[in-house]
């Protein structure tokens, strides 16, 4: 696995990263890593398409594309 050093985080900042890793029970280096991964998850592939394609991988045709719809529509009410 790669390795990285961040420099230069402010004092604020890091305490702040500290207090969400504690309330997640996560050291602060886990929390980062958590961070970065929650980050790029989906330029890596790993959306929620490519996590119905592994489910299913077998059952349906390995070409089939999940495809988005782009229509507009209205959010849920829940009243």
């Amino acid at each position: 696995m790669s390795q990285m050093t961040v420099r230069n985080i402010p004092d604020a900042q890091y305490e702040a990263l500290k207090q969400v890793a504690a309330e997640n029970n996560r050291s602060a280096e886990a929390e980062v890593r958590m961070a970065i991964a929650l980050l790029v998850r989906n330029k890596t592939g790993e959306g929620f398409g490519s996590k119905l394609k592994a489910k299913y991988r077998g059952v349906i045709d390995t070409n089939y594309q999940f495809v988005r719809s782009k229509d507009e529509t209205e959010p849920m009410v829940f009243e």
